[in-house]
């Protein structure tokens, strides 16, 4: 009797199994044909049983900018050299720094000697890692490893050029965007980039017409839309920047940056009451990220409403308390209430940082830093 169940229970599993790979499979195939939603469904019909189907599950969550699902996907798929590199990449985009060069370093450890764009983009993120923490040197020279392990390799190129620009060498970056898109023209990282370049290089059209290339590589791109909605936004041309912006949440309700530069619009058509809304509508879905609450500050401010104001403020630098800009915010709608200690404590907070513009103040009124 135990036999018999024993060889049904092994008759079940097969069945899953197979079952299984064929939504593997079907995924796979679906993914190649562009349909992302599809090959989705698929892998998730899987990955109960199917450690593969967790790692594309993952890889193709990852390019949807859905960071923190494909983390927990990658972390349960096979400690392949190839999910370990992945998941440093997601690990870096939540700023989960010890973790993300922690997978880094393994990868690169578990990685084949002849797999040199593996290692590559291993070395890339560890590079990340360090120019997030504005450790410069460093950053450069894992960059210029993941260069050497593999000179076309599109991630060690876009994070090359991402130090580069932090550097301060604009023209640099944007050359070495340029070669990121030639090494890997299906590569939207670079697109990206280079379009959010020509953006600070006030090349409006340029990039335009750069983010739009990238859309036809992939059209569904959560990050090119924004971005182009960006750049529409900074040419003038709102109707298009609104029409990108509420796109990228109707994709994804959660990304943060479309509620805050769509608040911008209204903000800039004096509609204080809903760009308040959106902002809002940002902290929920960002709690921990500070920008929302520094620009429901200056709305408030503008409005006349002091006390919101600093209590929007506040909170943002609770949140980032780096943020000198805010700091000197603050002091300055505390001047305008008449309270002298309030003002100087954060004048000195934000010289301290290093803001030039509080460090005049403190000086004119005789105050250390």
């Amino acid at each position: 009797m135990r036999k018999a169940t024993a060889i049904v229970c092994l008759l079940c599993a097969m069945a899953t199994g197979a079952a299984a790979q064929g939504s593997l499979a079907k995924g796979l195939n679906a993914e190649r044909k562009g349909l992302t939603g599809l090959a989705m469904d698929y892998y998730r019909e899987a990955v109960d049983t199917n450690v593969q189907a967790r790692l594309h599950l993952g890889l193709l969550l990852q390019r949807q900018e859905h960071f923190a699902e494909a983390t927990r996907w990658l972390q349960r798929a096979d400690s392949s050299a190839l999910a370990l590199t992945h998941l440093a990449e997601c690990l870096c985009e939540q700023r989960d720094w010890p973790q993300a060069k922690q997978a880094a370093e393994k990868a690169i450890e578990l990685a084949d000697s002849s797999e040199h764009d593996l290692r590559a983009s291993a070395m890339a993120s560890i590079a990340w890692v360090n120019c997030k923490d504005e450790n410069y040197t460093n950053a450069l020279s894992w960059a210029h490893k993941a260069l050497q392990e593999s000179p076309s390799s599109a991630r060690a190129l876009n994070v090359t050029g991402i130090i580069l620009f932090n550097k301060g060498n604009d023209n640099e970056a944007i050359q070495t965007f340029r070669k990121a898109t030639q090494a890997d023209p299906k590569n939207i990282d670079a697109y990206f980039n280079l379009g959010t370049m020509y953006c600070y290089r006030n090349s409006y059209d340029l990039a335009i017409t750069t983010l739009k290339k990238g859309l036809k590589v992939e059209r569904n791109s959560i990050k090119l839309i924004y971005c182009l909605g960006w750049a529409y936004l900074l040419k003038g041309e709102k109707e298009s920047a609104v029409e990108c912006l509420e796109t990228v949440i109707r994709y994804d309700s959660t990304y943060v940056n479309a509620y805050n530069r769509l608040g911008d619009i209204y903000f800039a058509s004096a509609d204080y009451n809903q760009a308040i809304a959106l902002y809002r509508k940002a902290t929920k879905v960002a709690p921990t990220q500070g920008e929302a609450y520094r620009l429901m500050g200056r709305t408030y401010a503008e409005q006349g409403e002091f006390g919101k104001a600093i209590r929007n403020y506040q909170k943002a630098v609770e949140l980032d308390k780096k943020d000198a800009e805010t700091y000197c915010k603050i002091a300055e709608l505390y001047a305008k209430q008449k309270q002298p200690k309030r003002e100087k404590a954060n004048y000195v907070r934000a010289a301290k940082l290093g803001h030039a513009k509080a460090q005049k103040w403190c000086t004119q009124h005789g105050f250390a830093y």
